[in-house]
C-alpha cells in the first residue's frame, strides 16, 4: 500500500485532492494505485494538496498496514 492511499482516507476524497492538485481524476487514480509514476510536478502538487510537510516522494513509498515503511 502506498502512503498516499492512507492519507486520502484521512484527509479527503480522491476527487477533491485531484482538483486541488490540478490533476484529472483518472490520472489521480492511476497514481494513487501505483499504475502511473507521479513525476515531480504532479507529485509535488499532490503533496501540497494533502498538506504533506515532508519530501513529496515519501507519499509514494510502500508502507505496511500501520503506516511504517516496508
Amino acid at each position: 500500500m502506498l502512503r498516499i492511499q492512507t492519507l486520502l482516507v484521512e484527509r479527503g476524497d480522491q476527487a477533491k485532492i485531484a482538483r486541488a492538485a490540478g490533476i484529472n481524476k483518472p490520472a489521480m487514480s492511476r497514481i494513487v494505485h501505483g499504475k502511473e509514476v507521479p513525476y515531480p510536478k504532479r507529485g509535488k502538487a499532490i503533496a501540497e494538496a494533502v498538506g504533506w510537510p515532508g519530501d513529496w516522494r515519501e507519499l509514494f513509498e510502500d508502507i505496511d498496514g500501520e503506516g511504517g515503511e516496508l
